[in-house]
């Protein structure tokens, strides 16, 4: 599957602009964060209402951890990169590093979806969502029930006479519009993962995803 098919290639521009290429270009346009915005919506309500949907027997609290797991910054990166959006990123010729940031991509797939509501119609946009993660739904359920967080610490709780992880912040960059934070995981003095992400939710989370990994091998 590949982007949707927009009558208004005004509005795919923007989804693919990152704000370094439109301070460069003010006469271009605006850059993709509005969009984002709304794609984000969208892709929310979609992927919930098909957990919903599929799985009747499936409580809250376990909807609510598969529909993170589906949405997460990793996941949509991938989604990102099978459509080709990092070749097509309209970038400032400082930030070209931009294009392989899994956090940059995420947000401008959810941007695209963003453009294509209002391109379309909610109906459409939301179709072309189910379409593309209808097939994904079920592989969600190989994954583990619990989030990284939680199961690195239930992990180190079996451990005993080990303390519980410690998350430290060890680095925020970039404009206010677009932070990167890079936290680190430790477990008294040993630190056994690190993790960046658009937010410290998930730099923690891919924090934990490295040390379980570490772990398990």
């Amino acid at each position: 599957m590949g982007l949707p098919t927009f009558q208004n290639s005004a509005l795919l521009r923007q989804a693919l602009t990152h704000s370094s290429y439109a301070n460069e270009h003010p006469t271009e346009g605006p850059d993709y964060e509005r969009l984002e915005f709304l794609g984000d919506s969208i892709l929310e309500l979609v992927v919930r209402d098909l957990l919903f949907s599929c799985y009747p027997a499936m409580d809250e609290g376990e909807m609510s951890q598969r529909a993170d797991q589906l949405v997460d910054e990793p996941h949509l990166a991938e989604l990102a990169v099978q459509l080709g959006i990092p070749d097509r990123m309209r970038l400032g010729a400082g930030a070209q590093p931009e294009r392989h940031n899994p956090s940059v991509q995420a947000d401008m797939f959810e941007a695209v979806i963003g453009a294509y509501r209002l391109d379309t119609n909610i109906v459409a946009a939301c179709s072309y969502v189910e379409a593309i993660f209808r097939p994904l739904v079920d592989r969600v359920l190989e994954l583990p029930s619990t989030d990284p967080v939680t199961e690195l610490q239930e992990y180190f709780q079996a451990q005993r006479g080990l303390p519980l992880p410690e998350y430290r912040q060890r680095d925020e960059s970039g404009p206010d519009h677009a932070k990167t934070f890079t936290l680190e995981v430790w477990v008294g003095a040993t630190r056994y993962g690190i993790g960046q992400g658009s937010s410290k939710k998930d730099a923690k989370k891919n924090a934990a995803l490295d040390a379980l990994e570490k772990l398990k091998s």
